[in-house]
């Protein structure tokens, strides 16, 4: 084969060889506040959702809130609430008012806690993603002075529609299912990160810790940064290179039709 051609070959071949490159999302939970986009009807079972735009790529984000009954294994909808710091006018994040918890008024119980119940959050994402991070937000529970935020992580992959109703009833049935999870160990740190890195799935749940060994743990889930693989795109510099390629194969060819001489018998 010519090697002018094999050249325009390899380049051809660089571009199509090109690795996948990660983008990263950090998606603001506290996004269009107040509401953000959240269903009407009953306050349990409500959604909100999120977007989140990286250099022309767009990460959808759909959230739930649910809770496991205290020392059981029973799981019910809860209502995903999104606040507000009244005196201050802060952002804080998406809390969880379980049905034992009445309004949520009292002693910070509007938090995702594993006071009365095992409050968790389960996002969905439109497409795979690594969860690294996050913001938690770390309150006191009922009047108490300490602040904690250790937090259970998981992550797990559906399959179907991305954004698909989700009917959880069981909670040893959805730490069965989970890819991987962690706890994490926050002592009231509000940036966090979550030791999953090798893990992809398009569902993660962040809650509070399962096992609150040290104290109670109660935080508002502010951000979350999400690590995706974006299609490949080609360097202008890898253009080049391919177009290069094509220039040296066409012009071979033009060197060998100049290069031709009629033979007659």
């Amino acid at each position: 084969m010519n090697k002018l051609f094999q050249i325009g070959l390899a380049a051809t071949a660089l571009v199509a060889a090109m690795p996948a490159q990660a983008a990263t999302f950090v998606v603001d939970l506290n996004d269009q506040m107040p509401a953000g986009t959240v269903t009407a009807g009953n306050p349990y079972g409500n959604i909100r959702t999120f977007t989140s735009v990286v250099g022309g790529e767009t990460l959808n984000v759909k959230a739930t809130a649910w809770s496991r009954a205290n020392g059981g294994n029973a799981v019910q909808t809860a209502y995903l609430g999104q606040y507000i710091d009244t005196v201050g006018g802060t952002a804080n994040g998406l809390g969880v008012i379980n049905r034992n918890e009445g309004d949520g008024s009292t002693g910070n119980s509007h938090t995702i806690d594993n006071s009365v119940g095992l409050d968790f959050i389960v996002l969905q994402f439109s497409k795979a993603v690594t969860l690294t991070g996050g913001v938690l937000n770390a309150y006191a529970l009922n009047g108490a002075t300490a602040r904690d935020n250790d937090a259970f992580v998981g992550a797990d992959t559906l399959t179907g529609n991305w954004d698909q109703a989700l009917s959880l009833t069981s909670w040893s049935a959805i730490t069965a299912g989970l890819t991987a999870s962690t706890t994490t160990s926050g002592n009231g740190t509000a940036a966090q990160r979550f030791n999953l890195s090798n893990v992809t799935g398009n569902m993660w749940i962040i809650g509070a810790s399962v096992n609150n060994a040290d104290t109670l743990d109660a935080f508002k889930l502010a951000q979350i940064t999400a690590t995706t693989a974006v299609s490949a795109v080609p360097e202008p510099a890898t253009w080049a290179m391919m177009l290069v390629g094509f220039g040296m194969v066409a012009g071979a060819a033009r060197y060998r039709r100049r290069k031709t001489t009629a033979v007659f018998a």
